[in-house]
């Protein structure tokens, strides 16, 4: 009996038993609530916001007034009110550190914000005090020394050249070669419809299918640049010569020759007789070969004194009298005619009105007399 017992004790089911009878005498083990009372007991750090709502006066500045005061003061250029901007903006930045304001990292970014915005106006302010009107300002509250107001005494003491007034070359020119002009212009384009607005109505009257005479005529050869040498006449008379110089290409080639153009006015408007569109070449060695001589004829002897009185001492003319020749000359061997016809034909000037020379005009290359008046 007793030796059954003892294994009876040793069994599983035994133990078992006994286990569970020691677990409902036991007391249950009280679990105490560490973490619980750990996270209780730290504060809790106030966030944004919560900051806001703690601080109401600061988050109004920073996010309303400080932001419409720098763009009024950086808009507006009055020194005043950029630095109150900055005294603000300091003084505002300052209390959010002092009071501990916001989180860290928010007071961090307003920090650099207004910092940014502070450099702004700062620089703003410099610029302002180099503009002209502050250093007038500046100037106007320091006066010269009287070493300074000596100097500028002597200064405007000193007699100061008044500068001569330009003259515009453009109005140099008369109506009359600026019409020449607008011919030349027009012919170098061989714009036939264009040069006839530039013709003489009288030409024009007078001339059947002028266009097709034109274009025969002027088509061949187009100026390429032309000069005026000389102009016998004025803007008060009815009619003038204007000798025109000009390179002129035909084809492949290209010519030099001058022309003794007359125009003559109608209705006060300056035209072109087609008529007197004679081009005689131009010898440019021969002519400075004649520049030369004249030159040397001039400085070693007193040049006559030409006059238009037909009462006067017998003058010598010359005129061109194989080339039937439109113009009288002073000289025989003037540059204004082709060396071909050198030298030229010389008459007696009071002939110049005789029925052989009435219709002659005078040269103003060489300077030729002026054709005096017929007295009735």
């Amino acid at each position: 009996m007793n030796s059954n017992r003892g294994q009876y004790n040793d069994s599983p089911l035994y133990n078992m038993k006994t286990n569970k009878r020691a677990e409902r005498k036991r007391p249950a083990p009280q679990v105490q609530p560490q973490d619980q009372g750990w996270a209780q007991a730290q504060p809790q750090q106030p966030g944004v916001a919560q900051g806001m709502k703690r601080h109401v006066f600061l988050s109004v500045v920073l996010s309303f007034v400080l932001p419409v005061l720098f763009l009024v003061a950086l808009i507006i250029p009055v020194n005043e009110l950029r630095w109150a901007f900055l005294a603000v903006t300091a003084l505002t930045v300052l209390s959010m550190w002092i009071l501990g304001a916001f989180v860290r990292s928010a007071r961090n970014t307003l920090t650099v914000v207004y910092v940014a915005l502070a450099v702004v106006i700062g620089l703003a302010l410099f610029i302002n005090q180099q503009s002209p009107e502050a250093l007038r300002a500046i100037a106007a509250q320091n006066p010269p020394s009287a070493v300074q107001q000596d100097q500028q005494a002597l200064l405007n003491a000193m007699p100061t050249e008044t500068p001569e007034p330009t003259t515009d070359p453009a109005s140099l020119i008369s109506e009359a070669q600026k019409r020449l002009n607008g011919f030349f212009d027009a012919w170098g384009k061989n714009q036939i419809q264009e040069i006839l607005k530039y013709c003489s109505p009288a030409w024009i009257n007078a001339t059947s299918a002028p266009t097709n005479v034109l274009f025969q005529n002027l088509s061949g050869n187009l100026p390429l640049d032309w000069q005026v040498e000389a102009d016998s006449g004025s803007d008060a008379s009815a009619s003038r010569v204007i000798t025109v110089k000009a390179h002129f290409q035909d084809g492949a080639d290209i010519s030099q020759y001058r022309l003794n153009v007359r125009m003559v006015k109608t209705n006060d408007v300056w035209y072109v007789d087609p008529n007197s569109l004679d081009m005689v070449p131009v010898n440019e060695a021969a002519e400075q070969q004649a520049s030369v001589q004249n030159s040397m004829v001039i400085n070693t002897t007193k040049a006559p004194t030409v006059t238009a009185d037909p009462n006067a001492p017998k003058i010598v003319v010359y005129y061109n009298k194989e080339g039937k020749g439109k113009y009288y000359h002073a000289d025989k061997i003037c540059p204004a005619v082709a060396s071909q016809w050198w030298p030229l034909e010389e008459f007696s000037f009071d002939l110049i009105n005789s029925q052989e020379y009435k219709n002659l005009l005078p040269c103003q290359k060489c300077g030729a007399p002026a054709r005096p008046s017929v007295t009735q």
